[in-house]
């Protein structure tokens, strides 16, 4: 998993790239610190976010929270395209103009905050969407540069004012999952449940009624990950906001995380982030 400081942000806390063809799209597990929006034009695929695994396909939108690890495997060939339209903000910039917004503001923070809610939105006439997208990137384009970031918040406002009713009415509700891998589905959520617990294969074999064997080919097939892996990647992500959002001692964090050694804690800490825990902690 590659952790994204995402440094541009601090520079531009909202960015837009609208309709894109990404040639050299890299696909990869990832987290970062800012929101991403992910409209998707043209493509097929899958996104494997937390414990679920969606279908992705022309008018999916992918809502991902920050220091959320997550993995976009796009089907990409000669006669498949992928195009996108991609939005990343700083969620706590972005909050600042919501506030004179209050319901606008309850429906960010809803999609921030609420652990059950949806994250990919299916927008069955997806057409309109595209228009409302494109329409007002390319009003907002003739804007002069030294309102840059104040037109980019008022185009992410009117964004959410037209998503709001969508994301209500449409097909987020309950995001689907994958229907041929349910058991991986369930090794994600025991996962989720137990990662700062010592692991033992037989114990989540044992959870989902099947092998040990069985489920790590089964996980690896799904996901491209093994189960050893996607571990990592959910206790990486818990250190990292522990030490972005705690004074607590680096040690207790790795506890707190899964690794009660210490030593070993910082040392994969250092190969999959490239600093220690206390140079990320200050970063």
């Amino acid at each position: 998993m590659i952790f994204e400081h995402c440094s541009y942000l601090e520079r531009s806390p909202i960015t837009l790239g609208m309709y894109q063809d990404p040639k050299h799209f890299k696909q990869r597990f990832h987290f970062h610190p800012g929101i991403e929006i992910i409209f998707v034009h043209q493509g097929v695929g899958r996104l494997i976010v937390e414990q679920s695994i969606h279908d992705i396909k022309p008018g999916a939108l992918l809502f991902i929270k920050p220091y959320q690890p997550h993995f976009l495997q796009m089907d990409i060939s000669a006669d498949q395209k992928y195009v996108r339209s991609l939005i990343k903000y700083d969620p706590n910039y972005f909050s600042e103009y919501l506030k004179a917004f209050p319901t606008l503001y309850q429906f960010h923070h809803q999609l921030c905050n609420d652990s059950a809610g949806a994250q990919v939105l299916h927008v069955t006439q997806f057409q309109h969407l595209e228009k409302f997208l494109l329409e007002n990137y390319e009003r907002l384009e003739r804007h002069p540069m030294r309102n840059r970031m104040e037109d980019y918040a008022l185009y992410l406002i009117s964004l959410l004012r037209y998503l709001r009713p969508l994301w209500k009415t449409d097909t987020a509700s309950k995001p689907a999952m994958l229907e041929s891998v349910p058991a991986v589905a369930q090794m994600m959520v025991w996962i989720n449940e137990n990662y700062d617990k010592e692991f033992q294969l037989e114990a989540l074999a044992q959870a989902v009624h099947l092998s040990p064997n069985h489920i790590s080919q089964l996980f690896r097939k799904a996901t491209g990950k093994t189960i050893t892996e996607f571990l990592t990647d959910r206790r990486m992500k818990q250190a990292c906001i522990l030490l972005k959002t705690t004074g607590r001692s680096v040690q207790e964090i790795g506890e707190k995380s899964g690794w009660p050694n210490f030593n070993y804690f910082c040392h994969i800490f250092k190969k999959r982030m490239g600093m220690t825990p206390k140079q990320y902690r200050y970063h």
